[in-house]
């Protein structure tokens, strides 16, 4: 029994009766339930905020909360769920952007992440800023 098993029988098929074998207890993380189904909607995010995170306390076992998300999560149409990633900048560049931050702050005696706040609030390119540290003009 695989995890997807679990989200087609909460969002499709409604059925409920995958954990009435003993054998797939130990497959049902309510953990990762919740992740992925939030990954599928917006909607089924909110759901799954306003009851399962708020009202986690009330489950006490596995079978309660394969019970909860399916009683909590409406049944829907089938949709590719694409796994959301963090979006990690390129190391090379990442490097280069903490120096220049280390600079500004040390300058204008501010933390770092008064800086980054300033550069991403104001949408700053990077790329001025170093122009403009070695003295060239801005286009």
């Amino acid at each position: 029994m695989l995890l997807f098993d679990f989200l087609k029988d909460i969002i499709y098929r409604k059925k409920g009766d995958l954990l009435d074998n003993p054998e797939n207890h130990q497959e049902f993380q309510p953990y990762l339930m919740q992740r992925w189904l939030s990954m599928h909607s917006p909607n089924l995010a909110k759901i799954i905020n306003a009851t399962t995170n708020r009202l986690y306390t009330t489950f006490e076992t596995k079978q309660d909360w394969y019970r909860g998300l399916l009683t909590t999560i409406p049944k829907t149409y089938f949709k590719k769920i694409n796994y959301i990633k963090k979006n990690k900048k390129e190391k090379e560049n990442q490097k280069e952007f903490n120096e220049i931050i280390s600079f500004i702050a040390k300058n204008k005696q501010i933390s770092k992440r008064e800086v980054e706040m300033y550069v991403d609030e104001f949408n700053l390119n990077i790329d001025d800023i170093k122009r403009v540290l070695k003295g060239d003009k801005i286009k």
